[in-house]
């Protein structure tokens, strides 16, 4: 979760503030008549901004927790010397795929439900596998000498 434009959203609002708090503070020197609105207007400006970072402070923190636990999760199955499963694999890729989209990110990957799934169908191989061939020699290609009877031989 990218999370930079919401500590900067929380700066501008602090710095509109600071702002703020200057342009009552030249107002200060006004005659007496504003003294009352001014420790009225410090006091009201100081005590939202400390509102708003508390606020906001308590849900980052939420946020951090949780993506601390999330990723720390995730680190220590990537550090993991045993492989992957299908199930991990897919989580991981399901973790990955959220996020994105929470980012406004297409996806990566589209997991089907399993009445859209294609049926899986046994694979035609066009030859055989070498650990599946009879015993005997290997028939030659044409044009190529056969070595070994005539190493045999010599």
């Amino acid at each position: 979760m990218e999370k930079a434009h919401l500590y900067e959203a929380l700066y501008l609002v602090n710095h509109g503030i600071d702002e703020a708090v200057r342009g009552v503070q030249r107002l200060k020197k006004s005659p007496k008549l504003f003294m009352e609105t001014y420790h009225k207007s410090m006091t009201g400006l100081e005590r939202r901004r400390s509102r708003i970072n508390l606020q906001f402070m308590l849900e980052m923190r939420k946020l951090e927790e949780d993506d601390e636990s999330r990723f720390e999760e995730e680190y220590n199955v990537w550090l993991s010397d045993e492989s992957l499963t299908n199930d991990e694999i897919c989580q991981l890729m399901r973790t990955v795929e959220r996020e994105r989209k929470l980012e406004g990110k297409p996806p990566l990957v589209q997991f089907l439900p399993r009445s859209k799934r294609p049926k899986k169908t046994p694979k035609k191989t066009e030859g055989v596998h070498p650990s599946h061939r009879p015993n005997g020699p290997l028939p030659s290609a044409a044009g190529v000498k056969n070595r070994t009877q005539e190493d045999a031989h010599e």
